[in-house]
């Protein structure tokens, strides 16, 4: 059995995860090539000695011209072989997806996901590693990561070995109120967002980390402003910013954003502390 995978790497690594998990339940030996491997592709058509069947990952083999015409010869043999044989390439060309089709084998190409797809993805990934998150949580790491898989993952993993006990709770403090946060300052609610500032510092949580959700909320409504069709912005992260542009003048984003730069400085030279400086570019605003 032969697949060939083409297109975004991420996408392709999460399907050979899967299917690898399938052979290991299935007692398979799996092995690894790259182009610049000995193993000639026929030694792998076949069960091993003790009649164990083989998954086989290939990677980047047509960058190679020698390995591409072994894998030209060989396109139809890989195809019935009992063994499972994947292909994993960048790129493939039109003239290779048809000697694989016309071969038997299962071509795909894998593409960036739909917004729903990818909210789905990212709920499963993070009860994968033990967070039970809620929609406003998935939306707050999507709007800090992007909607870069690696990074979110990334992400998923320092949270679940930082938090040991309820994240949801720890979350719901910690992270859900800073996003309010930053929703009601970039709305240009003052009061609203004054009245949360000073609960994280009367709970003991500290205001450089509303710093940073406001840091990130007027940098992304300047990207939204410069008018760029590909901002690289998550649907839902761009769509709530095309909405709180309404309350603000370029001029008025470029401003915040100096007075943001002024109190990071300030702060990290102990000048001034985040909460103080905070409420003051709120009061102004």
């Amino acid at each position: 059995m032969l697949y060939v995978f083409h297109g975004e790497p991420f996408w392709m690594r999460e399907k050979i995860a899967e299917l690898s998990e399938r052979a290991r339940e299935k007692n398979c030996a799996i092995f690894k090539i790259e182009e610049d491997s000995t193993p000639p592709l026929n030694s792998f058509l076949a069960p091993d000695l003790f009649g164990q069947k083989i998954f086989l990952i290939a990677k980047g083999l047509l960058e190679n011209s020698e390995r591409s015409s072994e894998a030209k010869a060989l396109a139809r043999d890989m195809a019935e072989a009992e063994n499972i044989i994947v292909f994993i390439e960048r790129e493939l060309s039109e003239a290779w997806e048809k000697i694989f089709s016309k071969a038997g084998a299962t071509v795909k190409e894998f593409k960036k996901p739909t917004a729903v797809k990818f909210y789905a993805w990212l709920s499963k990934k993070a009860a994968e590693f033990g967070l039970n998150l809620s929609s406003r949580d998935l939306d707050l790491l999507i709007s800090e990561a992007g909607a870069d898989p690696f990074a979110l993952v990334n992400k998923l993993e320092r949270l679940s070995l930082s938090a040991p006990e309820p994240l949801a709770k720890r979350r719901e403090v910690a992270a859900v109120n800073y996003f309010n946060f930053a929703d009601a300052a970039s709305g240009k609610r003052k009061h609203q967002a004054l009245s949360l500032l000073r609960s994280y510092v009367r709970d003991g949580l500290g205001a450089e980390e509303a710093f940073w959700k406001l840091w990130w909320k007027i940098k992304t409504l300047r990207l939204v402003d410069s008018g760029k069709k590909a901002t690289g912005l998550h649907p839902f992260v761009e769509k709530k910013a095309l909405e709180d542009l309404r309350y603000y003048s370029r001029e008025e984003l470029r401003k915040i954003s100096f007075e943001l730069m002024d109190l990071f400085s300030s702060a990290r030279r102990g000048e001034e502390n985040f909460e103080e400086g905070l409420e003051k570019i709120l009061l102004k605003s």
